[in-house]
């Protein structure tokens, strides 16, 4: 495969050919460097934060390969030009260029102190750029540059060696072993080869409680063709419902009404479409089969989440992709239990407990591999972390995960495939003959308001991958649009308040996009006096594993909850946090084989039920109406004491600590897990659609999803998927069996 050269074989290339830089971290007379004084300057900035010795690779190692190219990029030249002028002032009028190796780290010492920097302005300046250039070459630096790209081919998949039949993508794999990248000092292999899986199976086998050698789902391949619509008098396409949004609760519900549901006019099978603004992968994957990887998903795995990103509305990471966000989340799935029930009835008087949702419950939990952390993945520093809640006096328990087939590692290289998600309920769909639309951006609900009537949806409208527009009808119309996409929909359709849509209002309900409930967490972290945690790559799996109540049931109002976790272990993350020390040889001894972040432990202060509202604007910004400050600071304050109180019970001694993140100021706070804008409840002076998904102000039409869940109290993902299983049981009831009312119906 002649044509398949990427990067990473250039790069190889132009290694053999190309002038380096000395092993000390000092520049080389090479002519391009020298040429261009800022790069010069960046060159030797590299050295420092990233210093080499022979044997002992660093940052000007690479500058062969262009590295101060890609960190010049985000640097301003009046910036590094003042950097470099600022050292005269300290060093007997030499620059930042002209000094020796020592004198430039004693220069960044000095600016990263700041109590030499006598001029405000100035200090403000050196600081901020340093600040900036320490990211920049750092993260570059640890990104495993330059083997950090990845090629595409013409179908948009990453391509691999000729005749790797296991999608194997990462560089790391099958480089030349003679380029050492930041990931090598690292000890991060990223994705593993293939025998290296197939060794890590098997020991995971032995411990997991969901592990199935076959796959989870599977295409059928005497399935029925996809549901062919029937075209209205005007020529629209008509089916007897459509999904609008194939995320976690779309998927889950579009798949079960086309295998369960009945058109109540004729008796037939429910022409269902799905209609998804992202990539539909089932028609390049026939089966799922986690932990092995279906092959579309195991490439794309490698790719840079901005890649699958919806286009960003604040605070929702919506996937534009069919499965949705519940493919990125974190794996860790909470079912809804009494608590959340009673917030739920508390805040919009909905009929739901945790009887009537039983069945849904457990329908999630089987079909997503709820299940605990295995004990044999609890680290030194997760047993510690236990004792120390128990010794506060908090009731610990072990964390619930959804996973099959994980083994260790597994998440660079299948991380979409292990975490239990909804595209097994999409399968059945396609098996009974579910319709999906992919690349379908929906632009508005058709909705028909005849005077003295009732307003009734009657269809959609969206937008194709070319930009054409198309007008669907339906019988149905079900909203699954996630809880910021949801109102913006029902605002782009004249749906909602009026002090928002003024003359583009058609149907009023003050609910609409308010409502908005959130928790938030305040993350804190502390470098121990040795390892408590896995080594950099057994550290990937679990994410979290334990976590710990403050009060015992039942639970209030801001809420606190600890949850552990072993550290994001991605060397590009590590090399800039907080605890990391600043550059040099300390910074690289703490990089090296992943020996600093395994003396790393975490504390997710997660706040449930936060006594605050937020709501959607039509710009898509989260903007909060109420809060309870004297209540959260309280709780805050609380939670920082608890954390303070637990390093005193850890039997290794605590040499650094990152607690500022309780030190934000309250308007800086931003909402997590979303639910709420279009949340369900008893009347439409509290909600906008029933506690059986139904709108109160629209006829034929549904909302599901995180936006009908009435408060936030632990995460979106479980409520989600649990309020959906919940929602298809409804509505076949309720509209999709003998007896429902046939208004709409073909």
């Amino acid at each position: 495969m002649a044509d398949e050269i990427s990067r990473r074989d250039f790069v190889m290339q132009a290694a053999a050919g190309a002038a380096m830089l000395t092993g000390g971290g000092t520049l080389a007379a090479v002519g391009q460097v020298v040429a261009n004084p800022n790069k010069a300057i960046v060159a030797a900035l590299g050295s420092v934060f990233i210093p080499s010795r022979p044997g002992d690779p660093g940052y000007a190692e690479l500058e062969a390969h262009g590295i101060s190219d890609v960190v010049m990029e985000k640097l301003p030249a009046d910036a590094l030009a003042s950097f470099n002028e600022a050292a005269k002032a300290f060093f007997g009028g030499k620059a930042f260029i002209d000094l020796d190796e020592k004198q430039r780290e004693e220069y960044l010492g000095i600016i990263d102190e700041g109590t030499k920097l006598t001029d405000p302005r100035q200090k403000l300046r050196l600081q901020a750029f340093y600040r900036g250039a320490r990211t920049q070459i750092l993260t570059v630096y640890y990104k495993n540059f330059p083997l950090d790209e990845y090629t595409l081919g013409t179908n948009g998949l990453p391509k691999v060696q000729a005749g790797d039949t296991h999608q194997v993508t990462s560089p790391n794999v099958w480089k030349d072993k003679k380029l050492v990248t930041g990931w090598d000092v690292a000890g991060y292999g990223g994705q593993m080869g293939w025998p290296e899986e197939e060794k890590e199976r098997n020991k995971a086998k032995k411990v997991s409680m969901h592990w199935y050698d076959q796959p989870t789902a599977t295409l059928n391949s005497a399935r029925p063709a996809p549901a062919i619509p029937h075209k209205t008098g005007d020529g629209h396409d008509y089916y007897d419902v459509i999904v609008l949004g194939g995320g976690t609760a779309g998927c889950l519900v579009a798949g079960r009404l086309a295998e369960r549901g009945m058109n109540p006019k004729t008796g037939d099978k429910l022409r269902v479409a799905l209609i998804e603004a992202g990539d539909d992968w089932t028609i390049r994957d026939s089966s799922l089969n986690p932990g092995y990887g279906a092959p579309t998903r195991r490439l794309m795995s490698a790719l840079p989440d901005p890649l699958w990103d919806y286009p960003m509305v604040e605070g929702d990471a919506n996937i534009r992709l069919l499965g949705g966000c519940v493919l990125h989340y974190g794996g860790t799935l909470w079912m809804p239990g009494e608590d959340d029930f009673r917030f739920y009835q508390e805040t919009s008087g909905v009929n739901w407990d945790a009887a009537r949702f039983g069945t849904s419950i457990q329908e999630v939990s089987d079909m997503m591999y709820l299940e605990a952390t295995p004990d044999e993945w609890w680290s030194k520093g997760d047993h510690m972390w236990a004792d120390g809640a128990r010794s506060l006096g908090f009731d610990v328990r072990p964390n619930q995960r959804a996973y099959r087939n994980a083994f260790p590692g597994c998440g660079e290289s299948n991380r979409y495939d292990t975490k239990g998600n909804t595209l097994p309920w999409a399968y059945i769909g396609l098996n009974h003959g579910l319709k999906v639309i992919a690349n379908a951006d929906v632009q508005k609900i058709v909705i028909d308001k005849s005077a003295g009537g009732k307003p009734v949806a009657t269809g959609a409208v969206y937008k194709d991958k070319a930009g054409a527009m198309h007008e669907v009808r339906a019988a149905r119309v079900i909203v699954a649009a996630g809880t910021v996409w949801a109102p913006l929909l029902c605002y782009r359709s004249g749906y909602g308040p009026k002090e928002l849509l003024g003359d583009k209002l058609v149907v009023e309900n003050s609910n609409v996009g308010r409502n908005l409930s959130a928790d938030c967490d305040f993350v804190s972290t502390a470098l121990l006096a040795e390892q408590v945690n896995f080594a950099m790559r057994d550290a990937d799996i679990p994410n979290e594993t334990v976590w710990a109540s403050t009060a015992p049931r039942p639970w209030k109002a801001n809420h606190i909850r600890f949850h552990s976790g072993n550290p994001r272990t991605i060397p590009a993350n590590v090399a800039v946090d907080p605890l990391s020390p600043a550059f040099g040889w300390e910074h690289k001894e703490f990089m090296r084989n992943g020996s600093g972040i395994s003396r790393v432990m975490s504390w997710r202060c997660h706040f449930c039920a936060v006594s605050w509202d937020w709501r959607i604007r039509p710009d898509g910004f989260a903007e909060r109406t109420s809060i309870d400050k004297p209540a959260f600071q309280a709780a805050i304050k609380q939670g920082e004491e608890w954390v303070h109180a637990w390093h005193d019970k850890l039997p290794v001694k605590v040499v650094r600590k990152n607690m500022r993140t309780f030190a934000r100021p309250m308007d800086s706070i931003r909402p997590q897990h979303m639910t709420g804008t279009t949340r369900a409840g008893e009347n439409a002076k509290v909600s906008v659609c029933s506690s059986d998904f139904d709108c109160h102000d629209i006829d034929n039409l549904m909302f599901i999803g995180g936006s009908t869940v009435p408060k936030t109290f632990l995460w979106a993902a479980g409520p989600t998927a649990a309020s959906a299983a919940y929602a298809y049981r409804r509505m076949i009831e309720n509209h999709f069996s003998r007896g429902c009312s046939t208004k709409g119906f073909a």
